[in-house]
């Protein structure tokens, strides 16, 4: 069934217009010029959509981060379907390169432990989205095996570090699952479901999918489409009537980690609500107990930037 965004009134889905309509000059008081576009869904329905930077409802920008949030959702849904048995299996069972005693720790690290970026390994991000290590991985051919070869600092599940590493072996993993890629595994279970069209993520030499610091371009989605990101998980797994995820994944992926109480499986973790975040300001943010789904998408430059605040404007207009 092809899906078609509803729309209605601030005030029909109890909030206030007002308050809304001021988010525009909000912006500009803050100088947030970067600022591409700001989506409100409250009970499954668009209340606010506005764009900005000759931005429209079709307009796609890129995700960044927001990727690894629905390589997480990828990976539930494997999980659902048998394609990975369980988020305990030791990752050395699809990367045999883990399988190689380069380091004592390396048949601990688990599934569950990429997704909750705990997997110990050595981590140094470099300055403003400049990573050397990164850079270093991917002149070579073989990706998983670089990060094979790298230090693991902490016993697998203990210490929460925000890196790269984790979700590339996760989306290495995935492919290996799949007899494929990890994106190929996105689009067939998530993206075409949801109706969600994303241009093919680049490979690695030794046929990684990844997005982030490589072919960005092919993760740009619209606001819409991220919506229904959000939606989807609002919703328990359910989007369009359809079960896309099974509940009891997405009720674990938005639980707090035992290394980190701020994050879950991918998704960040904040008093009442949880969202995908990416560089320079990519946010999708849901509110469950408001009904609530926000996006926002701006233009990254190298020093960053971030407009949470935004979303303080739209929770006041709740009546």
């Amino acid at each position: 069934m092809i899906f078609e965004w509803q729309y209605s009134t601030p005030e029909a889905e109890g909030m206030d217009s007002e308050v809304l309509a001021g988010i525009d000059d909000y912006l500009k008081q803050k100088r947030y010029r970067l600022v591409n576009s700001v989506l409100v869904v409250r009970n499954g329905k668009i209340v606010f959509e506005h764009y900005y930077n000759k931005f429209n409802e079709g307009s796609r920008n890129n995700i960044k981060s927001i990727w690894k949030s629905i390589l997480s959702i990828t990976t539930g849904i494997c999980l659902d379907k048998g394609i990975i048995k369980s988020l305990d299996v030791p990752i050395c069972a699809y990367l045999p390169e883990f399988a190689q005693n380069n380091h004592m720790y390396h048949k601990a690290i688990t599934i569950r432990h990429l997704l909750t970026m705990s997997s110990g390994i050595y981590w140094n991000g470099g300055i403003h989205y400049h990573c050397p290590l990164m850079t270093q991985m991917m002149k070579t051919d073989n990706w998983v095996s670089y990060i094979a070869d790298a230090a693991v600092n902490n016993y697998p599940g203990t210490k929460f570090i925000y890196k790269e590493w984790d979700v590339i072996l996760l989306s290495a993993v995935l492919g290996r699952a799949v007899g494929g890629t990890a994106y190929d595994a996105c689009s067939k279970f998530l993206y075409e479901p949801l109706g969600i069209t994303s241009g093919v993520w680049p490979q690695s030499p030794d046929k990684v999918s990844y997005t982030v610091y490589k072919g960005e371009e092919n993760s740009d989605l619209c606001a819409r489409d991220l919506a229904k990101i959000g939606q989807l998980f609002l919703n328990n797994g359910v989007f369009n009537g359809e079960r896309i995820i099974s509940e009891a994944h997405v009720r674990q992926a938005v639980t707090p980690s035992e290394a980190y109480s701020g994050y879950g499986y991918l998704w960040w973790l904040f008093d009442g609500g949880f969202a995908c975040r990416g560089f320079g300001g990519q946010e999708v943010s849901v509110y469950p107990a408001d009904g609530l789904v926000t996006v926002i998408q701006a233009t990254a430059t190298p020093s960053g930037k971030a407009y949470h605040d935004v979303n303080d404007v739209i929770r006041r207009s709740l009546k």
